[in-house]
């Protein structure tokens, strides 16, 4: 893992100098995914029914790319193997078609210029997480399990981001969401789409 983690610094310290050191944005996304997980003999795609998903997000602008970068957690919310089958931190990228939603300039002579409007965007996260899966059958305690893997998730989407003010966005989003065991063992993984709904602001 130390890898991954120095890797996140250098893309993190690479990212804020891009964007001029700016105060980051803080993303609220709640989502709701249809996930089907396996996990060898224990599970066979079988729905994980978490009651929700939560992802707070830190993101810089890189307005030369119309994107945004940063860094997120992640979190499966009391599903039916457990509280927690899911959790991570991990990378956040998204690309604006039109330019970014919500943006602020100086001019020259220090007067801050604020800019927003609406627009469709896609995004793309990576997140190492740790798959947690418990089952207690007090009817049948052989059908009791606890399991742990560690899985890398990629979720792919896309959305639409309207501001309520230059600074205080909302967004809908529909996802896909892949995941497998680290090992390359295709007997651990799990997929699903998912609905989310963001709430986005910013400090100038």
């Amino acid at each position: 893992m130390k890898p991954f983690f120095t890797l996140v610094l250098i893309l993190l310290f690479g990212i804020v100098s891009q964007a001029g050191i700016q105060a980051p944005m803080l993303r609220a996304k709640l989502s709701m995914f249809n996930t089907s997980v396996t996990a060898g003999e224990l599970v066979k795609d079988e729905t994980l029914g978490s009651m929700m998903t939560i992802q707070p997000t830190l993101l810089w602008d890189v307005p030369s790319m119309n994107s945004r970068l940063g860094i997120h957690y992640i979190l499966d919310i009391n599903s039916k193997y457990g509280a927690t089958p899911i959790s991570g931190i991990g990378l956040s990228g998204y690309y604006y078609f039109q330019g970014l939603s919500s943006v602020y300039e100086i001019s020259p002579d220090e007067v801050l210029l604020q800019k927003s409007r609406p627009g469709l965007y896609t995004f793309a996260s990576f997140t190492p997480v740790n798959f947690n899966l418990n089952k207690l059958d007090k009817s049948d305690p052989n059908q009791s399990f606890s399991f742990s893997a560690l899985v890398y998730e990629f979720i792919l989407g896309a959305g639409f981001e309207y501001p309520l003010k230059p600074n205080t966005l909302l967004s809908f989003e529909l996802s896909m969401r892949e995941g497998s065991s680290a090992s390359n063992d295709l007997s651990v993984k799990y997929s699903g789409f998912g609905a989310s709904f963001v709430f986005s602001t910013s400090y100038y």
